[in-house]
């Protein structure tokens, strides 16, 4: 028995170090703000910072999870996005989201420019896809440079960027058409450090996160370097949930966090520094019924915002000296039932769609609308598969009956099943006005084993994305660039201005489709033809012929023959039996009377 304590001393005394050697810090949150139109937007935040010194390698890890140290480590990756979404954002009545993302899978990622790997770029931007499509149970092996494209000027790394360090080399890519479902959610989970057992995360029930209006998975990791040469560095992975729920579906205005997700929370992770829910009370028109740990007042670029604060950490350490209780927050809604609150629009929103008769040219509009006082500066970024060849030519920019000039255009051309088409067009829109932004483009014909398994459901074009910098922070609750958590948005006004990005529709396009019952029918008929005729050769070759007649009582022919043989024979014999009786007959068969008595 001694002997056992030494040993768990020993272990003890040795483990410590190694613990108090990981300076990592891991926090949850949670943010629920009711939208007008009797939607709820409820948005999970899970960050894991781990600060590595010279002698630290990303293959031992503590709170973050094993595989994603491993991307960074094997592949030279700066900075990584992955989101999966399903639904569409309605910018014009929802406001702005914390993250933004569009239709399905969408991936980009910085790889350091070092010549001391052998594979190139390209080739670390297959594999990493490939790493993450089995990590996350996705479709994401289907990216290759034909869908792939690098831009310029939308997309700008997060990281820190020191004088005379080389810039990260960027790759991107979209899958309009994956389907997102409980696949992606149980591997997504299961790279937090509670995994889905215990804290916020218990909260995502795929029955209540997949009967939603919208929802969106986020994976944001990047690497913030404390000097040039990067050798003391901090790893920040973020994972992030956004749901929008309609209250219509809950048989009324009143909800609460149980009713939300189909069960309440028993507490917080116990590896979670912080564990906090902010709820946007700054429609007085609702109760709550819990009373908050805090009230929290934001100013931020206009705009004033009221939130409460509860506390799980301490809400569990209250519910630890009585009797056990399960966290929730319920809300009553005050306002006049036939009463429809019409929420103000946004400073920008956009819309996308299609023109065109006829299966020969089509035409791709972008609608830009500025409800700003001023004019708004933005870049407009599309990229169009290469089976869908545009005419730059055609690119038109204008407002009513005046035609806008770009200040800057940048077109990369596609390459048919190698490239896609890119285009970043810079342009200022007035105040209060509605840009439209169109160009032309082709149906062509694909080869048979290009189209997807239904053909005729159509060929997706992935989303648009608009980036600019806000002057003021109305419908605006992104967490700033330079911080990780959620409470860090709060009171954080910047004078450059609010970062933000639009993702506009994904485009559903319908393709000249061949008959692809025709290979079918082509099947049914050969096989036919080929029973038809195979059948008659078959039974002539291998059966035996018999003709039967219709009167049973005729003979045969060889039934004839054997007959007359056997007649034949049959004379024969009978002649020579009767050749004695001849003798004694006198020949001619008649008795001679003269023959001497033998008696």
């Amino acid at each position: 028995m001694w002997r056992t304590t030494v040993w768990i001393a020993v272990l003890a005394v040795g483990f410590v170090p190694l613990l108090a050697g990981f300076s990592d810090t891991f926090d949850e949150e949670l943010f629920i703000k009711p939208l007008p139109d009797r939607f709820v937007y409820s948005y999970f935040q899970f960050t894991t910072r781990w600060e590595l010194g010279v002698n630290d390698s990303l293959l031992h890890t503590n709170l973050v999870a094993r595989p994603l140290a491993e991307l960074f480590h094997h592949f030279g990756v700066q900075e990584l996005h992955l989101s999966f979404t399903y639904g569409l954002w309605r910018y014009e009545t929802w406001g702005y989201p914390v993250t933004d993302a569009g239709p399905g899978a969408e991936v980009w990622a910085w790889f350091e420019p070092s010549d001391q790997r052998s594979s190139s770029i390209d080739d670390r931007w297959k594999m990493l896809c490939g790493t993450l499509s089995g990590l996350f149970c996705a479709s994401l092996s289907f990216i290759d440079p034909s869908n792939t494209y690098e831009p310029l000027h939308s997309l700008r790394p997060q990281t820190h960027r020191f004088p005379g360090q080389p810039e990260p080399i960027l790759r991107y890519a979209v899958l309009p058409r994956e389907i997102v479902c409980t696949e992606n959610l149980t591997p997504w989970a299961k790279l937090l450090p509670c995994r889905s057992r215990e804290g916020m995360v218990s909260l995502l029930v795929p029955d209540s996160i997949y009967a939603s209006n919208y929802h969106s998975l986020g994976v944001h990791i990047r690497k913030l370097c404390a000097d040039a040469e990067c050798s003391q560095f901090q790893l920040e992975v973020k994972q992030t949930v956004n749901v929008v729920q309609d209250l219509r579906l809950f048989g009324g205005p009143n909800w609460s966090i149980r009713k939300l997700f189909s069960q309440g929370m028993e507490g917080s992770c116990a590896l979670a520094t912080s564990s906090n829910v902010y709820l946007d009370v700054t429609d007085s028109s609702y109760d709550v019924s819990q009373k908050a740990d805090a009230t929290i007042v934001s100013l931020r670029g206009g705009a004033r915002t009221v939130l409460q604060r509860y506390d799980v950490k301490q809400f569990e350490a209250i519910a630890a000296r009585g009797r056990r209780a399960m966290f929730n927050v319920a809300v009553m809604d005050k306002r006049d039932p036939g009463v429809i609150v019409v929420a103000g629009p946004p400073p920008i929103y956009a819309k996308r769609y299609i023109l065109g008769v006829g299966q020969e040219r089509g035409k791709i509009v972008t609608q830009i609308t500025n409800n700003h006082w001023g004019p708004l500066d933005l870049v407009v970024f599309e990229t169009i598969p290469w089976f869908v060849p545009i005419y730059l030519h055609t690119l038109t920019i204008r407002y009513g009956e005046q035609r806008l000039k770009p200040a800057f255009l940048h077109y990369t051309p596609g390459v048919q099943r190698e490239r896609p088409y890119g285009l970043e067009i810079g342009i200022r829109i007035p105040a209060r006005t509605t840009v439209e932004l169109s160009f032309d483009f082709d149906y062509i014909f694909l080869k048979w084993q290009e189209y997807p398994p239904d053909a005729n459901h159509g060929h997706y074009i992935p989303s648009s994305i608009i980036s600019l910098l806000l002057p003021s922070a109305r419908n605006y609750s992104s967490v700033p660039r330079e911080a990780a958590l959620f409470r860090q948005s709060f009171n954080a006004t910047q004078q450059a201005g609010y970062f933000l990005q639009l993702r506009t529709e994904s485009l559903l396009l319908t393709l000249p489709t061949p008959d692809f019952s025709m290979p079918y029918n082509v099947i049914c008929l050969a096989c036919t033809v080929v029973a038809l005729a195979f059948g008659p050769i078959h039974n002539i070759s291998t059966k035996r012929i018999v003709a039967k007649g219709k009167d049973t009582g005729r003979t045969s022919f060889g039934e004839k023959v054997k007959q007359f043989f056997r007649l034949k024979d049959a004379a024969v014999e009978e002649a020579e039996v009767d050749a004695p009786n001849e003798q004694l007959t006198g020949g001619d068969g008649s008795e001679d009377l003269s023959a001497p008595d033998t008696e």
